[in-house]
């Protein structure tokens, strides 16, 4: 058969099963009390588009579900990487640093959110208050002083941030002068020292006024930041109180404005703005004898940190602030997060991994009761740092410490917060050691707090690792959009 005559023959069978379709299509067959189709309508399968929604659903299943150690790997052999694949390679870089964040499930979301409040002050130019609780490792503004500065310097703010009316233990940034009588009252140390409320605001403790007239300077001192100095505003916040109270506020020596608050049951902010005080502010109290539960030193905008240092604190004190107490003066303050670094005062009468889990639990109560005071605070928790005992006359790290960061950690994450782990940061079990011996030196000679030094170097690697945190988080954006 010639080659025309089998094409046309093709063509007329072909046209043939076209037109059939057409026709059998709406054609319904009975077999066995089912109905069949006689023939497909070959028009409607060859203009039907394949469904591709599920076949790339399952990749992407199927590349979700391999370790980001699987897919770095994997990115290793390829000539070139797209941008996705520049993030796995930066969180598996955070995921293998020993100087890491802990998130719950491996869930950024708490860090995202910490960033983005962050680009919302730089953005819209509000503010955002973190609060830095810890123990004695934290006192004379260390390690809070280079997280303040830095913050600050990227997304705005300026102040000290939050103090007392009367300062126990100095600080490098700071200088405070009372005068008239005051009296600490503290929800840590001694029973002697708590007072007959649980009214004790954000610091976790007040200064009383005890005389008639009372007055404090505070100047921030000469080799900090200059972000110290530069103070627009200065917020008063007065417990209850049964008379009026009369606060004078005074810059370069001169009282440039005074308020005067009337009897209240509940806490009240006075507040003061100012144009220039050379890092200066003096305040003078006359009339009621007040609870004074914070002054905050601050700029307009931007970001505060305050510094609160608990000496021989454990950290399971926050449950005895009464919860309107706390919730109305953080919304006075506007306080967005809370770093939390304790651990270390736990340790001299710990034998046992079992006592160390409840130490966890009661930290774990803690934090759940911050975050009932503001279901969207914020929550950091700043692990134990190494510290040497001798045993047998061998200075070696605490037997408990691993098992307290290890009960820490679960329960900050348990709780919704993120966990920075600062003994795995400095280099692990005997690391005090090392950094005691080091030239400068950067531990103490107790072996347990760093020197000024020390806490520069660990505030560095924090600071950081928050800055790769920022990274993954700038690139997911950018992903994502």
């Amino acid at each position: 058969m010639k080659p025309v005559r089998v094409f046309l023959f093709l063509l007329i069978s072909l046209i043939t099963l076209y037109l059939a379709s057409i026709v059998l299509s709406k054609t319904k067959i009975t077999i066995g009390g089912k109905d069949y189709t006689a023939l497909p309508d070959f028009n409607e399968k060859f203009n039907q588009k394949p469904d591709s929604t599920e076949y790339f659903a399952n990749l992407k299943k199927i590349e979700e579900s391999k370790s980001l150690q699987q897919r770095k790997a994997e990115i290793l052999k390829k000539p070139s990487r797209s941008t996705a694949d520049t993030l796995v390679l930066m969180q598996v870089e955070a995921l293998e640093s020993p100087a890491k964040f802990y998130f719950a499930n491996d869930n950024r979301q708490v860090m995202d959110q910490f960033f983005d409040d962050l680009e919302k002050v730089k953005a819209d130019n509000t503010a955002f208050r973190i609060i830095h609780y810890g123990d004695s490792q934290i006192e004379m503004d260390r390690i809070s002083s280079y997280i303040r500065e830095q913050l600050q310097r990227t997304y705005g703010g300026s102040g000290m941030g939050l103090l007392p009316a009367l300062e126990v233990t100095p600080k490098y940034t700071v200088a405070i002068q009372s005068t008239g009588g005051w009296n600490r009252r503290l929800t840590f140390g001694g029973a002697e020292n708590r007072a007959k409320h649980n009214r004790y605001g954000p610091m976790a403790y007040f200064c009383k006024k005890e005389t008639e007239v009372a007055s404090v300077v505070i100047t921030a001192r000469e080799n900090t930041s200059y972000k110290n100095k530069a103070i627009k505003s200065c917020k008063v916040i007065v417990g209850a109180i049964d008379r009026p109270l009369e606060v004078a506020i005074s810059t370069h020596g001169k009282i440039v404005d005074t308020k005067t608050i009337q009897a209240s049951a509940t806490e009240q902010l006075i507040q003061f703005n100012l144009d220039s005080c050379n890092g200066s502010v003096g305040l003078k109290f006359s009339g009621a004898n007040a609870d004074i539960l914070g002054i905050s030193l601050d700029g307009n905008s931007g970001v505060s940190l305050d510094n609160i240092p608990m000496r021989g604190c454990s950290g399971t004190i926050f449950r005895r602030i009464g919860a309107d107490n706390l919730k109305r003066t953080y919304q006075m303050l506007g306080v967005k997060m809370v770093i939390l670094q304790f651990g270390g005062n736990s340790l001299p009468g710990m034998t046992s991994k079992s006592s160390a889990d409840a130490y966890g639990k009661k930290i774990y109560d803690e934090i759940k009761f911050l975050k009932s005071i503001d279901p969207n605070l914020i929550v950091f928790m700043i692990g134990p740092a190494d510290m040497s005992v001798k045993v047998g006359g061998t200075l070696q790290t605490h037997q408990q410490l691993e098992n307290v960061r290890d009960a820490l950690k679960k329960a900050t994450l348990d709780a919704g917060g993120v966990f920075w782990d600062m003994y795995e940061a400095m280099g692990g079990k005997g690391s005090m050691i090392n950094w005691v011996k080091s030239k400068p030196a950067l531990g103490s000679p107790d072996y347990i707090h760093f020197s000024q030094k020390g806490a520069e170097k660990i505030s560095t690697i924090f600071y950081q690792s928050l800055m790769k945190e920022y990274d993954i988080y700038k690139l997911k954006k950018k992903i994502n959009s």
